[in-house]
This record gives structure tokens, sequence and C-alpha cells, in this order.
């Protein structure tokens, strides 16, 4: 019986691109596409219509967090913010007007758009980003916030919530900086400008990350200078971090017409 003939081939050879070089083409490919499905969530998210009545949605942004202190003096900025927060969630918290959200947990840090979107998912009808201010001079002091400038969707909503803030805390006895505690703030690369909240003109230039990118009425508080000594212990101090959530409490039930209770 003749046995079969066995003859070894020679392997084809690949010709095309490296398989290192497709595998990172698919890699780059998924994480586009990953991407872009994050984005459309969130621009999705950003369209929905304002409540009219309670409970009105109130997201609290306390800035730096994590690694990031912020500015130091008599004690580091992040510790204001966080005190801050936790105090005026507490007081919202109790109010049947109110669902209090946190744009991110305490002692961990969110980028801006994370915080953003955590807003926009809890449709939040109002975002209030508490930071303390600093500065070379110990015996710089006062109170400043900063609304959403104009020409953006929620300026002039903005500027009524600032107002109210404004005016709250000079019944509370803190010293208003400027005209009247409300300036507007953009950056020309790294230069920050402010200017007093009458100079009303629409400036391409961008303001804080968290008011351009807000999906609704904003303002962001500088609650004091952390290097003043006076403005630490009246509004930085744990004591003071409660004093201050108070006027805010007082401004938001003013905003939304509704009764404080306390």
């Amino acid at each position: 019986m003749r046995g079969r003939s066995f003859y070894r081939r020679r392997p084809r050879r690949y010709s095309g691109p490296p398989f290192w070089l497709l595998a990172m083409a698919a890699a780059v490919i998924v994480l586009l596409l990953l991407w872009a499905g994050t984005r459309r969530t969130v621009e999705v998210s950003m369209e929905y219509e304002m409540p009219t009545q309670p409970p009105y949605t109130v997201a609290l942004d306390a800035g730096h967090g994590g690694m990031d202190t912020g500015a130091e003096g008599y004690l580091d900025e992040v510790v204001l913010c966080e005190q801050t927060v936790d105090a005026l969630y507490n007081l919202l918290a109790l109010d049947d007007n109110f669902v209090p959200v946190r744009t991110r947990p305490n002692g961990e840090k969110y980028s801006v758009d994370e915080r953003v979107e955590t807003a926009a998912q809890r449709k939040a009808c109002l975002l209030m980003s508490i930071h303390g201010n600093s500065d070379g001079d110990s015996s710089s002091h006062g109170f400043e916030c900063f609304p959403t400038p104009p020409g953006r969707v929620w300026s002039q909503e903005s500027m009524a919530f600032a107002q109210c803030i404004a005016q709250q805390m000079e019944q509370a006895g803190h010293r208003l900086r400027g005209t009247n505690g409300i300036r507007f703030a953009y950056y020309e690369g790294k230069r920050k400008i402010l200017v007093d909240s009458e100079d009303d003109r629409v400036r391409e230039l961008k303001s804080f990350g968290i008011l351009e990118k807000a999906p609704c009425p904003a303002v962001l508080v500088e609650q004091g200078f952390v290097t003043n000594a006076q403005d630490a212990e009246n509004w930085a101090s744990p004591e003071g971090c409660e004093r201050a959530a108070q006027v805010y409490y007082q401004a938001i039930c003013q905003y939304f017409g509704t009764q404080p209770m306390v």
C-alpha cells in the first residue's frame, strides 16, 4: 500500500501593519467612543427645565479638594470650603423646600467638568461654589462674590442670587469688598481681571470654569481672607463657617421666595 505523501508548506508571511500598531489603533478608537459617549451624556443632562415650585435642588460646591488645599493662611482654604458646605448642607436638608447636593465628597479632588456633571445629573436649579480668599497683605479682608458674567445664559438669575448673598452678608456685619461685594472675574491668559458689577459689558474672556459651565444660575463666593486674622476667626473657624452657612441659607430662601426655618 502506497503511503501518503507529506510535505511541509512554507508559512505565508504577514505583510500588513505590525500587530502592536493595530492593537494601539483599536485601543484609541475604543477610548474615543467612550469619550464621545460621556460627552453626549453630559450635553443631554444639561437640558432640563427649572422647577417653579419646591423642592429646589441646590448644588453645593466646596472649592479645591484632595491634595489641592487652596490658599494657605491661618488655615487651609479647603477647610473653610468643606466645613461651610457641611453646615449649609445640613440646613438645607432640614428644610423641605430644598434638596442639597454635593458636587464632590469631602477630601477628594474632582474636576470642574465632574462637578458640573453632578449638578446637571441631579437637575440643580442653583449652584453655589464656596471659596476663601488670600493676599500677601494680611490687612486685606472682607467678602466678595462672583455671579455668572453678562452675556451667558444664566447671567441675570445669577446676579439676582449674588445680590441676595451680598445683602445678607452685609446685614451679618461682614465687610463687602468693592462697590457692593459683587464682581465679575475674567482671565486674560493667566492674569485675572476683576471688575465691579456695574461694569456689565459682555466680554469674550472666560470667567471661572464652574460659572462658565454651570447648567443653572451660579455664584462663586470668597467667604473671607484666610490670611487675615479677623476674617479667619469670624468666617473661617468652625463657628465662622456655621455663621456663613446661616447667611447663605437665608440668601437661598430669599432668592426662591421661601420662608426660612430659623
